[in-house]
């Protein structure tokens, strides 16, 4: 049976060369290079198109293509032979001098020359999958060498794309902002999130927006709370260089004020990318910040029982590895909701959810009644796909007794459906390509993070005493002062 189909709008990728620097690093292997294969695997990726790697580590032609296996398998691709040898048609490699002058002079030969056999015509989309420390000398010699032009000079286009950490703190991140800038215009910017192309995550919107029995319950008269979820069951992965200097609230506190601003900012007038940042501003501007004298009483971090053992992590660390905190939005939708956040390594079953809970009915036959069971408005982004909403029903049988069901939509339910669908990073390269900057991050949003996150990690450096680091057994889900957290509200965790 064919489906029928209503509405569609989908933006088509440019002609583009695609030139993705630190592509022998973990970030390409586990995510990028998936991702451009799999664009090109679904032919989703444009007719034009070419990919030009850049790395430090020197490779022969046979090494690259034997990384390049590995990536795509190991992501849990089956590529044919022929569909593999044609993405090879498309790929480079060239050894990198980040700053050089020669490897600049090198590089724009080489595009110049591949714009020509494929017909791209200056149309190039540069992806810094480098760390921060790298993304000013990079932009600026692209800048310098003509590489990264201004869009006005001509029907040709250069962009950028930049992935966290922005920056380490406030300040660091403002200064990596403005030395991004002097070779980036915003227009040019695309600072990636890699949740926001999530499915399940832009389903929040289309359900609230194509179905109005959802969106006018989406306020504070039938909503009780809501809860952000990230859980992880995996540990560091050999990464305790990188997390020893960050920890798990500057990894993540992106990821979790986008969940947040898609689920609740208001609905913009259309789904461009002004309309759709405008509101996001919005919402994050109504956003009331915890001062360093509230987080203790608002927030709680736990490190893993058996973190200062893995390799690489210092004896004593007080690196956080999971958080959960408490915070409130100051306007007319939302006042009076409060949002719980939790996010953890080590911490039981992968999870990742954002859950709506609306109030217990209080009126007819429920005034001095509590029915047991609330409405929840589940969306799971990892690791299923799938949106589901609680109702209370009555139970079978000759006596009035309720029982709470379920009815929901699972991505994963139709098998050819769910394959041919783009992935989140797939979602967001295309995106990039068709030059639609809808769900990446403004340099606001960044700001806006950091000045929401640094309270937090003043209070925890700063009165440690007050807030302490709670130990957690590994495989549950973090400390019991975060579940006392939300239980002395009155509420418990779904």
């Amino acid at each position: 049976m064919t489906e029928t189909l209503g509405f569609c709008q989908e933006m088509r990728p440019e002609s583009c060369g695609f030139i993705l620097f630190g592509a022998t690093g973990d970030l390409a292997a586990r995510k990028i290079l998936p991702a451009l294969f799999g664009l090109c695997e679904k032919k989703l990726a444009p007719k034009n198109f070419y990919i030009v790697l850049a790395g430090r580590t020197p490779l022969d032609r046979g090494a690259l293509e034997s990384r390049l296996w590995d990536a795509v398998t190991k992501a849990g691709f089956s590529p044919s032979p022929e569909v593999f040898s044609a993405f090879l048609e498309r790929l480079e490699y060239i050894q990198a001098d980040y700053e050089s002058d020669a490897f600049y002079a090198l590089l724009g030969g080489r595009l110049a020359e591949l714009d020509a056999k494929f017909g791209v015509k200056k149309k190039h989309l540069f992806y810094l999958a480098t760390p921060p420390g790298a993304f000013e000398p990079i932009t600026g010699k692209l800048k310098a060498t003509g590489l990264l032009f201004d869009p006005k000079d001509c029907a040709c286009w250069s962009r950028v794309i930049i992935e966290k950490p922005y920056g380490f703190s406030l300040e660091s991140a403002a200064a990596l902002d403005a030395g991004l800038k002097q070779a980036a215009p915003e227009s040019q910017a695309y600072r990636i999130d890699h949740f926001t192309g999530k499915e399940t995550v832009q389903n929040v919107m289309a359900l609230r927006s194509a179905n109005a029995v959802f969106d006018g319950t989406w306020n504070n008269k039938f909503v009780d709370h809501v809860q952000i979820t990230v859980l992880e069951e995996l540990g560091l992965e050999g990464r305790a260089g990188f997390f020893e200097h960050l920890g798990l609230a500057r990894d993540m506190m992106s990821h979790i004020l986008q969940l947040a601003a898609i689920t609740a900012m208001d609905l913009p007038a259309t789904f461009r990318d002004t309309d759709f940042k405008a509101e996001k501003q919005r919402f994050f501007e109504s956003v009331r910040p915890l001062s360093r004298e509230e987080v203790s009483k608002q927030a709680v971090r736990g490190q893993y029982a058996g973190y200062r053992a893995e390799p690489g992590v210092a004896p004593g660390s007080a690196a956080e590895t999971f958080f959960a905190f408490r915070f409130q939005v100051d306007n007319d939708r939302w006042r009076g909701v409060p949002f719980y956040v939790r996010a953890g390594k080590k911490a039981g079953l992968k999870k990742a959810s954002i859950d709506v809970v609306y109030k217990k009915p209080d009126h007819g036959i429920f005034t001095h009644i509590d029915i047991g069971y609330p409405n929840v408005f589940s969306f799971s982004i990892q690791p299923e796909e799938k949106v589901s909403f609680s109702l209370v029903g009555k139970h079978p049988g000759p006596k009035l007794c309720f029982t709470p069901r379920s009815m929901g939509l699972d991505y994963r339910a139709e098998g050819q459906e769910a394959a041919a669908f783009p992935t989140d990073y797939q979602r967001l390269l295309i995106d990039a390509m068709s030059g639609d900057q809808t769900l990446f991050l403004s340099s606001f949003e960044i700001k806006f993070m950091w000045e929401f996150l640094s309270p937090l990690l003043a209070a925890w450096q700063a009165a440690p005493a007050a807030n302490p680091l709670r130990s957690y057994a590994d495989g549950t889900p973090g400390p019991a002062e975060a579940a006392e957290l939300i239980k002395k509200d009155g509420r418990a965790w779904v």
